[in-house]
């Protein structure tokens, strides 16, 4: 008795550990964000461009220079025309200098760097979603693909039982040997697309590990029941969890113009190109700069010389000739600003383009699941009644294989739509821009 319960112990445990590792899409995003070193460089860059302002604020206060001197010189006269014979001196000198320019540059430099950073922060919003999607993906592409072979494994299955009871059949000449060869045909079409399956779920597993940094940790148990749709592990579920999108297409819209990363990144550009727009146009005009300083020099030898310096200064440059490179840097400032321009018309046009094509894939894909589910139901009876009928003699070898084959792509074309109707409604909320922790609800 006693060995009894310790058995029973140890498969209660060994389930709720499996329970406890069990793969989330939560924690595939968060051990992704953590691992994925993209994350890590744009974070690095968005603290330089944080830097950049804070210098950029800085260029308001004036310059100040301090400077200080001590040292000594000998000189000796020949023939000698003083008592001493030689002259010693030890200057000492103290200068403080400020400067002050004046000039609308220092303020473009600090929109500028404002408009840099908003930027970087888009371009940091952009490259997460970026890796969420992709981590997405991964994740739901291992579910499809062990469906899918889980699929192909059951038809390779069914039909070995299906060649056999065939050769039993021809034995007593029920059938004739093509019935045979044609149990053969399929069975080995069946192996072949069970070596597929297999190939494209290590393929799976490996972007899963290039994105997430680890192996996926999926509760993956053996089905006894045939049916899929049904069956085959508790992490079939997970296809119906559907995110959260905007209710109607023109919100979606709404939303991606005004939110998607890309697209505002371009748009502080643009502004940015306007402002090297208005730096180039200053290279014209004269730069003013104020000036001044504060010295303090001793000279000491035989007697001791104090000098004390005030100068203020303010300067005027007139640029006359620099080589024409303000005229090239004005021009090139204006050809950046209209490449920006085109840039950002054609993400938008792109952008409603991703929109729309989402939006219609998922609607489309509803109604095909649907029919789809209706279609593996009714495949399943039908190939049980063809089984049937072929046990009465009414129904071939051939139309019994028929049937298994037409249940079997009804099972694979539900899989798949599902995996497109889930991964279609993440592409959509990452083109309006809310594929981010927050608006999924996840605590990094």
């Amino acid at each position: 008795m006693l060995k009894i319960n310790i058995k029973i112990l140890i498969v209660i445990l060994f389930f709720c550990f499996n329970h406890i590792r069990a793969e989330t899409l939560n924690k595939t995003l968060i051990d992704s964000y953590n691992y994925y070193p993209d994350i890590n460089k744009s974070k690095l860059e968005l603290r330089n461009k944080k830097k950049d302002l804070s210098i950029s604020k800085t260029d308001f206060l004036p310059s100040i220079d301090l400077s200080m001197s001590k040292g000594r010189t000998i000189s000796k006269s020949f023939p000698d025309t003083s008592r001493y014979g030689f002259d010693e001196l030890n200057p000492s000198t103290f200068d403080i200098d400020i400067t002050q320019p004046l000039g609308a540059t220092k303020y473009l430099n600090l929109k500028s760097a404002q408009n840099s950073l908003k930027s970087a922060k888009y371009s940091d919003k952009s490259i997460i979603q970026g890796v969420l999607y992709r981590a997405t993906l991964a994740f739901y592409t291992i579910l499809k693909e062990n469906f899918l072979l889980d699929v192909a494994k059951k038809n390779q299955r069914n039909l070995k039982i299906k060649l056999k009871a065939t050769e039993k059949r021809f034995e007593f000449r029920d059938i004739t040997k093509t019935d045979v060869f044609q149990a053969k045909a399929r069975l080995a079409e069946a192996e072949s697309k069970s070596i597929e399956a297999e190939n494209n779920l290590d393929i799976a597993i490996s972007e899963y590990i290039a994105v997430v940094g680890r192996e996926p940790e999926i509760n993956w148990y053996e089905s006894i029941d045939e049916k899929v749709t049904t069956s085959n592990p508790k992490d079939w579920s997970k296809f119906g969890k559907m995110p959260n999108t905007p209710p109607t297409m023109d919100q979606a819209l709404n939303l991606a113009l005004e939110n998607n990363p890309e697209l505002n990144k371009l748009r502080y550009e643009l502004e940015n190109t306007l402002v090297s727009i208005k730096k180039s146009t200053l290279s014209f005009f004269p730069e003013f700069t104020i000036s001044g300083s504060y010295g303090k020099s001793i000279e000491s030898s035989r007697t001791i010389n104090k000098k004390d310096s005030y100068q203020v200064t303010a300067d005027v440059t007139v640029p006359l000739f620099n080589k024409g490179h303000n005229f090239y840097n004005l021009e090139k400032s204006k050809d950046s600003s209209l490449a920006i321009q085109e840039a950002l018309q054609s993400k938008k046009i792109n952008l409603i383009h991703e929109v729309k094509s989402s939006w219609k894939k998922m609607e489309s894909l509803k109604s095909s699941i649907l029919s789809l589910e209706a279609s593996v139901e009714s495949n399943q009876v039908a190939l049980e009644g063809v089984s049937k009928e072929a046990g009465v003699g009414t129904r071939t070898t051939l139309e019994i294989l028929d049937a298994e084959k037409e249940l079997t792509q009804a099972e694979a074309n539900l899989v798949n739509s599902r995996f497109q109707l889930i991964t279609s409604a993440y592409s959509l909320l990452k083109s309006c821009g809310l594929l981010s922790f927050e608006y999924l609800g996840i605590q990094k």
